[in-house]
């Protein structure tokens, strides 16, 4: 190995000799880590609410495949890339050795914002789409006032702040205990979500439009104080511009943004490669397998809740609820909260029960996304210190525990900060594009993934997919161009889908600065090392340490 010497001490190139990070993911561990990161409830939730809204006529079945099967592609470059340079840090440890570094660093700091940001945004979907809404119905049934105060008092800037940060902080605490109990708590709350969709399709079975009617009609009519309230949200959506008409492909393309956001999570474990054991077997079955898993539970329950609910009520209760009654054409009939599947359910069985547990399905699946996000960017940042190009203390591993205390609590640190922005100010309130900034950052990625194996063919011939071919090219070629295609298909409707993420110009000023950031954030550490005499170029020549 080249050496370099840092300070006069021991000669060196990386942080240390060995990560301290251990193999202790197994195949099935892999893939509740990406299912969790999908959050299949959080999907089915956000696409029912989102869907007919904002997208009306779009094929929602149809959405969940073009996704599923993209997603895959994107799945199949990730798969290559992880098993070629197995090591914890997600795309910054394959865009190191494939791009410039400091692109590698700047495309990995647009990413881990994205998801740091997206933390604090599962935080505020468990507040807005499951506490709120189950203690809305819980009022609804029983008539308690403390339960339907409470719906609302939730919503208040400081009680969703505060929420929101507790919720925050126990993920860092959860992954600073270790890695081995964080993915035994993944499985039990795996568990109790996966029951909780269960539960939700078995409600759906049992129930049926007339019943669903009948139950809303009776709960709704003295909260709304008009007859039927059913079919006068219909009107009232259909007489404000609500439409299905001349819906057609384009329509459905767009709708599947919001099916495939959440499916992005099914590659989350490229993370987390260097703690996996079997890394080309659980990442193939952790990756593929969550994609799968995760369609059918969405092609399953979501012809029920457009059977049971009805397509045109769900698309005109949301509709409404974001309609501003002082600009309406027409008068707005909405009920007095978010219209969440969640609470659907409860009206259906007209039990308050039935709604605490499926939110409580819904609020497990979105808990998985903040952890597992949590730790992606933990791992990034880890991995930015071990090549020595960020502060030593962000590589502090526990050697108890095997984790990266300093970056866990500077991982909350920033969630925290974000849920405070998210929250107190409209500005963030709608950075979605965050997403797709990681996105570009994933497709450069899998770009320079294509030709990997012909620029440091002396690495790639250490992969064992190395003597793989198709169609006489190299495994590797294949799976990342293929990822590519899919990640680009995927960056350019999100670009021209103002609802999912769209490109207005005070947005792309925050991604052009935190691009801005990572480069000047780069040079640097760059010229701060070598002033103690480290070339950090070195590194970059070699596979990062294990």
């Amino acid at each position: 190995m080249s050496s370099t010497t840092e300070g006069g001490g021991e000669k060196r190139i990386f942080l240390r000799k060995a990560s301290g990070l251990i193999r202790t993911a197994s195949p099935f561990d892999t893939f509740i880590f990406n299912v969790g990161l999908v959050s299949v409830g959080l999907g089915v939730g956000t696409l029912m609410y989102y869907g007919p809204a904002f997208y009306p006529g779009g094929n929602m079945v149809a959405a969940c495949i073009i996704s599923g099967i993209v997603m895959s592609m994107i799945a199949l470059g990730m798969i290559c890339w992880s098993v070629t340079l197995p090591r914890s840090g997600g795309i910054y440890v394959f865009g190191s050795r494939s791009v410039a570094p400091w692109l590698a660093l700047t495309l990995s700091l647009v990413e881990i914002t994205a998801w740091l940001f997206y933390c604090a945004i599962a935080a505020y979907w468990i507040i807005l789409l499951g506490i709120s809404p189950t203690l809305a119905m819980i009022g609804y049934v029983t008539g308690m006032e403390w339960a339907t105060n409470g719906a609302s008092a939730v919503l208040e800037p400081w009680p969703m702040f505060l929420i929101g940060s507790g919720i925050l902080i126990l993920s860092g605490l959860i992954i600073a205990s270790g890695m081995k109990r964080y993915l035994l708590t993944q499985k039990f709350v795996f568990c109790l979500a996966l029951l909780g969709s269960v539960l939700l399709i078995l409600v759906l079975l049992s129930g049926s439009n007339e019943q669903f009617i009948g139950n809303f009609n009776t709960l709704m009519t003295p909260l709304i104080g008009v007859d039927d309230p059913y079919h006068a949200i219909i009107a009232s959506a259909a007489a404000n511009g609500w439409s299905t008409e001349g819906a057609g492909l384009g329509m459905t393309l767009t709708l599947s943004n919001w099916s495939f956001l959440p499916l992005l999570g099914a590659a989350f474990s490229i993370s987390i490669a260097g703690e996996i054991k079997s890394v080309e077997k659980s990442q193939s079955f952790g990756m593929l397998g969550a994609i799968v898993m995760t369609v059918v539970i969405w092609l399953i329950t979501i012809p029920l809740a457009n059977s049971v609910f009805g397509y045109e009520f769900l698309g005109s209760a949301v509709y409404n609820y974001f309609t501003d009654p002082a600009t309406a054409a027409a008068p707005v009939v909405t009920i007095p909260t978010d219209a969440s599947i969640t609470l659907m359910a409860g009206i259906l069985t007209n039990s308050w029960v039935i709604t605490l547990l499926c939110s409580l399905g819904l609020i497990l699946w979105m808990w998985m996304w903040i952890p597992g996000m949590h730790t992606f960017a933990v791992r990034a940042m880890v991995a930015w210190a071990f090549d020595r190009i960020a502060p030593s203390a962000l590589g502090t591993i526990s050697p108890s525990r095997h984790t990266p205390t300093v970056a866990i609590f500077v991982g909350v640190a920033v969630t925290v900060i974000f849920m405070a922005l998210f929250v107190f100010t409209s500005y963030f309130a709608t950075v979605v594009i965050m997403i797709e900034a990681a996105l570009l950052a994933w497709s450069i990625v899998l770009l320079a993934g294509v030709f990997f194996p012909y620029r440091r063919p002396h690495i790639y011939a250490k992969s064992p997919i190395a003597g793989k071919r198709i169609l006489g090219l190299p495994m590797m070629t294949v799976g990342c161009a293929l990822g590519f295609l899919g990640s680009q298909f995927y960056f350019w409707t999100l670009f021209f889908d103002d609802v999912a993420a769209g490109h207005k110009p005070d947005q792309m000023a925050i991604v052009f600065g935190v691009f801005v950031i990572g480069i000047v954030f780069f040079f640097a550490m760059k010229a701060y090392r070598k002033s103690q005499g480290v070339d950090v170029n070195l590194a970059f020549k070699e596979i990062p340490i294990e």
